[in-house]
């Protein structure tokens, strides 16, 4: 007789709800525990609340519902475990950048609701969790985790959850938006009306204009701390320099104990102070040897190279933009990882530079692509004269009269 056979039959059946569980058969595993439920001596309640779960999982609704009243009606008690200190733990680790170890405490305790039919915490664990494990880099379980927190919510009423879910699921989308939509993955009502906004919601703006590279558009208002770092970042390229109130800002982000925020102020320091870069950069790096956010150490080195690009060293910026580049390909982030093969196609020496000077040539390479005037000084951190300054230029040694002839004589220049 085999090891199963010899069991209980209430606990071959909860056996069977797991197996079904595992293989997303979540209609399969709620049959199997509400059968438990009928004939097992105790411990009723946990097994029809955990098949309620199952059913919402499975999309029956109203089975789910119906099985979470049949458990209530048991009159059995059912001690949820004390989860609070475990979940702040892990929100402390989040704060310090260990996101990875985060989503593993957040694992455990979930596992521990699940074990226990305490499912009234399950959704906010969950959609934590998903948050900690797209900072990681698991992008696939993180939407895992909030599509289960987004679906199980409302059995329990946890609208807050579906919020925090609902944030990830944005997070997933500016980071590997393959249809180059990413800012407008953001729902409108948050960004038409953004004093009553949600201020994550505002900074997954911010990063998703960053990542399509056109910061302009209305000022956001009230971020997450976690995103003012991008709201300069989006000031800096729009406006071209920070204000001293905005530095002073920036510098004190550099402070911060959420270290997170501290390595993202010194990446966009780098950006911005004219001398000192490399140091801004190696502390954002130093910061990010003892975290666990991939992303955000890529986008250090996709920085780092678009600056040592700017100030004329591009053996030393190809070197940072592959590292970025094969970063943000391991992580599946197809816009940020565009715009790295942008910045690489910038340091390749070619033979169209003869005659032109790096400036002339970043700013050919920029207008050939068809943006503004206005678009190019962005991008490069100058003034639209300064820009027009060198087109000019670009034009008297290339014998081009317009942009048009400049975008087909370009490419042909740039590949002899």
């Amino acid at each position: 007789m085999s090891l199963l056979a010899e069991r209980p039959t209430v606990e071959i059946l909860e056996h069977l709800s797991a197996v079904a569980r595992g293989a997303t058969g979540h209609a399969a595993s709620a049959a199997a525990l509400e059968l438990a439920a009928e004939v097992a001596p105790a411990g009723r309640r946990r097994l029809l609340t955990l098949a309620a779960a199952d059913a919402q999982l499975a999309g029956e609704h109203r089975r789910a519902a119906e099985l979470l009243r049949r458990a209530a009606a048991t009159g059995e008690q059912m001690r949820a475990p004390l989860v609070g200190e475990a979940v702040a733990a892990a929100r402390r680790e989040m704060a310090r950048g260990r996101h990875r170890a985060a989503a593993h405490r957040l694992g455990s305790i979930a596992t521990g609701l699940w074990e226990t039919g305490a499912i009234r915490r399950l959704p906010a664990v969950l959609a934590l969790r998903s948050w900690a494990l797209a900072r990681s880099g698991d992008l696939s379980g993180a939407a895992g985790d909030a599509d289960q927190a987004i679906a199980l919510a409302p059995l329990t009423g946890d609208h807050q959850a579906v919020t925090r879910a609902h944030h990830t699921r944005i997070l997933l989308t500016v980071l590997r938006d393959e249809a180059g939509t990413g800012l407008y993955a953001v729902p409108e009502k948050w960004r038409a009306e953004p004093e009553e906004s949600d201020p994550v919601c505002i900074g997954l703006a911010l990063l998703a204009d960053l990542a399509l590279g056109r910061p302009g558009g209305p000022e956001a208002a009230g971020p997450a701390a976690e995103f003012l770092p991008d709201l300069l970042e989006c000031r800096l390229v729009r406006n071209r320099a920070l204000s001293p109130g905005e530095l002073a800002t920036l510098h004190g982000l550099t402070r911060s104990s959420a270290t997170p925020i501290a390595a993202n102020a010194w990446r966009v320091l780098g950006l911005t102070v004219p001398d000192g870069a490399g140091d801004c950069f190696a502390r954002a790096i130093r910061l990010h040897a003892l975290m666990e956010l991939p992303f955000d150490h890529a986008r250090v080195h996709l920085s780092y190279g678009e600056r040592l690009r700017r100030d004329g060293d591009r053996r030393a910026s190809r070197d940072r933009l592959r590292f970025a580049r094969d970063a943000f390909r391991d992580l599946g982030a197809a816009p940020w990882l565009a715009r790295a093969e942008r910045e690489l196609g910038g340091t390749v020496q070619t033979r169209v530079q003869i005659g032109l000077t790096p400036a002339e040539y970043e700013v050919a390479r920029i207008v050939a692509t068809g943006v503004s005037t206005r678009e190019a000084a962005a991008h490069l951190f100058l003034s639209p004269k300064t820009v027009e300054f060198h087109l000019s230029k670009v034009f008297r040694k290339l014998g081009v009269t317009s942009r048009a002839q400049l975008a087909h004589v370009f490419p042909v220049l740039s590949r002899a």
